[in-house]
């Protein structure tokens, strides 16, 4: 053979004989591995956003709506949500008796919903004391009372309703004995309406706690709790809350009662609504306070 065909065809001897003959591979095994991982108990939620804020609103008039989100961060079902307002402490003093915004607070001014409501509810609203005798106002003051409120519903609608609350035992609006009463017409631009006598809602015994709390079956506050002070001087307007703060209230409902399961989310609806007769500038910024059970 010559001997320059020795090496291919020695080359292609070996490469045939790879192709025909049986390939040998190295043998396999496996085992597993367990995985747990134990995630602890958390009840969280996240509210966004952290801030909300208004400009040039005219008294009259109410804000454009803004949406709240709360995220359920946490690992365990929240549920009961409601709010609370910082309105009572912003406003340690009677308002009405000066031209200053700052000692309004903002956080009074809010109306809210749930995602499902198509009404919305103040979030807590307080009002004051009037201090002195309107022109051609009727209060038919309870013979014996030694202590009384009364002033003016408001809301951006501009109508205005007239209640009253006179004391209980010991000279005080949370002790038994005392009364709510609110006159179910308004008075507005084109009528006057200041006899709480003429047509008063029909508001419940009080239910006596640090603030006097009261229900009206009808009216302008129909489906409210209503919150009178011990000192007679102001009441406090909600639905939502379900802080300490309040004995309990018939009215109350939460803002969502049923779970709100961890990595989901729900939204509530919130607007300023601004009365006639409110002064001009920054008023005392206020605070909403979200709060969930687990």
């Amino acid at each position: 053979m010559n001997k320059k065909y020795i090496m291919p065809f020695a080359l292609a001897i070996l490469i045939l004989a790879l192709i025909t003959s049986p390939m040998t591979f190295a043998a396999s095994t496996n085992d597993n591995i367990t995985v747990n991982v134990n995630i602890s108990s958390v009840g969280a939620i996240v509210v966004s956003p952290n801030s909300i804020s208004w400009a040039a609103t005219a008294p009259g008039s109410n804000t454009a709506t803004t949406n709240i989100i709360i995220k359920n961060t946490g690992s365990e079902n929240v549920s009961n949500i409601y709010m609370t307002t910082s309105a009572i402490t912003d406003e340690s003093t009677n308002p009405l008796q000066t031209a200053d915004p700052n000692a309004y607070s903002a956080a009074g001014f809010i109306f809210v919903k749930n995602s499902t409501e198509t009404t919305y509810s103040h979030a807590g609203r307080l009002e004051w004391n009037l201090s002195t005798i309107l022109t051609g106002e009727t209060l038919s003051i309870t013979a014996g009372t030694t202590a009384f409120g009364h002033g003016w519903y408001r809301n951006s609608t501009g109508n205005e309703y007239l209640w009253k609350v006179e004391n209980g035992t010991a000279g005080l609006c949370n002790n038994t004995g005392a009364t709510f009463n609110i006159e179910q017409g308004p008075e507005n631009d084109t009528t006057l309406s200041r006899d709480i006598t003429a047509n008063p809602s029909t508001c419940s015994a009080v239910t006596q706690g640090a603030w006097g709390v009261f229900t009206c079956s009808d009216g302008p506050l129909n489906g409210y709790c209503v919150a009178a002070a011990s000192t007679c001087d102001k009441i406090y307007i909600y639905k939502n809350d379900y802080s300490s703060t309040f004995p309990t209230c018939n009215n109350r409902e939460y803002l969502r009662s049923a779970n709100l399961i961890p990595g989901t989310e729900d939204s509530l609806s919130v607007f300023a609504s601004i009365p006639l007769g409110t002064p001009a500038g920054d008023t005392n910024e206020g605070t909403l306070t979200i709060v969930a059970t687990y």
